[in-house]
């Protein structure tokens, strides 16, 4: 099972851990957890090589200073980790748990666990495609899910009711996390596949659901426009406001009109249309 390492950062003043998130988005990181004293970045144990310590900490914002634990743990505890930092939330009358956690009073609810992939409805980017994703009537409708992780968003776009989802991982543990949490939730006709977009060729979706981060949207969203249905929907999720305009532009350039953004925590989710 893979390795990771962990890159246990503390934002000092802790206000400002957002412009600091911003700022290790241009490494290449797999995904961010924020922490009551900053925010913790993992990536694979075997690519550690493609960062450099000194300059994650060289930030180039005045009045902000970041310290560095770093820890290296097998992927069979990251179960242990998720435990002990992940607890259930809530997106409207929707809360996401995993199954050690006891049930919830809301009307619906869905169980992730999270094993070794990321997107569990705790980051903030997920709540935004959450809280994005729940105000769309999605019903009978198709939907991907871009870089699906743990299959939250797939998982809850199936329970709203739409007819055909896929959801895509580079990472084949993410794809087997999927299956199981769908599993967990009564779900067995979702499509998690480590596919790419040209493995779709007769898949025209409703609603393309792609929360994954700055440099990987811009490469990907001009094939996104291609195959999303005419009149179709994009939420975007997993960058800063610092990227908003490139994003915008690039879906301007691909016939995508935007139709409204949302932040937390200084994330951004942008909601487009073709």
């Amino acid at each position: 099972m893979k390795a990771y390492r962990a890159y246990h950062f503390s934002v000092y003043p802790t206000d400002k851990t957002a412009i600091f998130s911003a700022w290790l988005t241009s490494f290449p990181f797999e995904s961010f957890v924020n922490t009551e004293t900053g925010v913790t970045a993992y990536i694979a144990l075997d690519e550690v090589a493609q960062i450099s310590e000194a300059a994650c900490l060289a930030v180039p914002f005045d009045g902000v200073v970041a310290t560095l634990n770093i820890e290296d743990f097998e992927g069979q505890n990251w179960n242990a980790i998720w435990e002990e930092h992940f607890h259930p939330i809530t997106v409207g009358d929707w809360t996401i748990r995993a199954s050690f956690h006891k049930a919830s009073a809301t009307k619906h609810e869905i169980i992730i666990d999270p094993q070794m992939s990321f997107g569990t409805g705790h980051h903030a980017t997920t709540q935004l495609m959450l809280e994005q994703l729940l105000d769309i009537d999605v019903t009978d409708k198709s939907v991907l899910d871009m870089g699906t992780g743990t299959g939250v968003l797939a998982i809850a776009a199936k329970m709203q009711g739409a007819e055909k989802v896929a959801g895509v991982d580079i990472e084949s543990w993410c794809v087997d996390n999927a299956i199981e949490n769908a599993t967990k939730n009564d779900i067995r006709d979702i499509a998690f596949s480590t596919k790419t977009l040209g493995d779709f060729p007769a898949f025209k979706p409703d609603l393309i659901l792609a929360n994954i981060n700055r440099n990987v949207l811009l490469a990907h969203l001009p094939s996104y426009a291609q195959i999303l249905s005419p009149n179709g929907s994009l939420l975007l999720s997993g960058f800063h406001q610092e990227d908003v305009a490139a994003l915008q532009a690039l879906a301007h350039e691909n016939g995508l009109k935007p139709l409204g953004k949302t932040e937390k925590e200084g994330w951004i989710c942008l909601k487009f249309i073709l």
